[in-house]
């Protein structure tokens, strides 16, 4: 299978995007694909879009200059201008990248965790998203969905979002969860150590993120707050940014800053974090994946979180981790929370569970077999 991967960022450099194009590449080539990489896409900015630009930071609305159709035709004119002859079919992350270079002689294939319609009104950045990005960025999402054979799809949430929004009948659809961007999980067996090491008289609690109210830093702060105000001795971490200046943190909680994965010390220390936490508490109140949420699960921590976006195909209430719907109280997730950490055996079930989802759903080798098994079946099917 000759395949060429098409993304917007550097696929060779694991900083951008979270890793993802990065780690898609290397799990399709780990699964015996031949790869031709096209990209980082880049377009040169028009008059128009600089003067756009100026606008809306000036009237303080969210401006996307990459669904211009300037930028869009220039993008999918270097891009298709890259992509081999002889290549057997085209896969496109992101449906804007499909939108971009679509549609193709060859079976053309996304694979994204969202849609644009799934992101109106849902990020901050959608919510006060400009009028012509509205318009533009619409008009893509329409031209990608038409454009693909087949839409691969991190989640449930953005699947649904597909068939809802522009009509896309099931068999051009399929959920194929990204992994943890951990290359290679975490060794089974000192996983499983870890957990039966896991202090049984402070409650450790981790969060991970760079964005304080998206991912709920000031709800986790609250969740142990209340679970300290029960009695039990809480530590909570938090990873990646710090709250608003002024806000002040309680003396049990610790700010780590920014962790990078580039870096051996930048691993080493998140992997030790997340080996002594308990919980892994992020109760985001918008989130498309959540990466960090299938990471928790490779090192067998217990996800808390909101049903919201796509965390349930992540997450599995009451099995890998716990979720509540986005208006619970803080009260009712410490409980559920302070439940499993008096039931020593309950809590080591579901730390084993998190952890068997990583091995047999949530990782790059699983990922990148199915996505190359669908994708080949696509072009067997073309070839009719």
């Amino acid at each position: 299978m000759k395949l060429a991967l098409v993304t917007l960022n550097d696929s060779a450099d694991v900083a951008q995007w979270s890793g993802l194009n990065y780690h898609i590449a290397r799990a399709l080539e780990g699964a015996g694909a031949t790869l031709q990489r096209v990209g980082p896409l880049q377009s040169r900015w028009t008059p128009l879009m600089k003067l756009r630009q100026r606008w809306y930071d000036a009237t303080r609305q969210s401006y996307h200059a990459s669904y211009d159709p300037a930028a869009v035709a220039a993008m999918g004119a270097a891009a298709r201008a890259a992509i081999p002859p002889d290549a057997d079919a085209v896969l496109a992350v992101t449906w804007q990248v499909a939108g971009a270079i679509g549609p193709l002689e060859v079976p053309l294939i996304s694979w994204d965790d969202s849609t644009f319609a799934a992101m109106m009104h849902y990020y901050p950045d959608y919510r006060r998203i400009a009028t012509p990005s509205v318009r533009e960025g619409a008009a893509l999402g329409e031209r990608a969905t038409r454009s693909v054979t087949l839409a691969l799809y991190a989640s449930h949430w953005a699947a649904a979002s597909a068939r809802a929004a522009y009509g896309m009948p099931d068999e051009r659809i399929a959920v194929v969860p990204f992994g943890a961007n951990l290359d290679p999980l975490p060794d089974a067996s000192r996983i499983q150590a870890a957990i039966a090491g896991r202090s049984t008289t402070v409650c450790r609690l981790l969060w991970v993120g760079v964005d304080w109210e998206r991912k709920g830093g000031a709800q986790a702060v609250e969740i142990a707050a209340v679970m300290r105000a029960e009695g039990v001795p809480v530590a909570l971490t938090m990873v990646g940014c710090a709250p608003p200046d002024g806000t002040t943190l309680p003396h049990w909680v610790r700010l780590e800053g920014f962790i990078s994965k580039r870096t051996r010390d930048g691993e080493a220390r998140l992997a030790t974090l997340f080996g002594e936490a308990h919980f892994f508490v992020m109760p985001s109140r918008a989130e498309a994946y959540g990466l960090v949420f299938a990471e928790a699960a490779a090192f067998g921590v217990p996800a808390v979180g909101l049903r919201t976006g796509g965390v349930p195909t992540i997450v599995l209430d009451g099995e890998t981790g716990l979720l509540d719907e986005p208006a619970a109280p803080a009260a009712l997730i410490a409980a559920r929370m302070l439940a499993l950490w008096r039931d020593r055996p309950a809590y080591e079930r579901m730390a084993r569970a998190a952890r068997r989802r990583a091995e047999l759903h949530l990782n790059w080798d699983v990922a990148g077999r199915d996505a190359l098994s669908r994708i080949e079946r696509v072009v067997h099917d073309s070839r009719r």
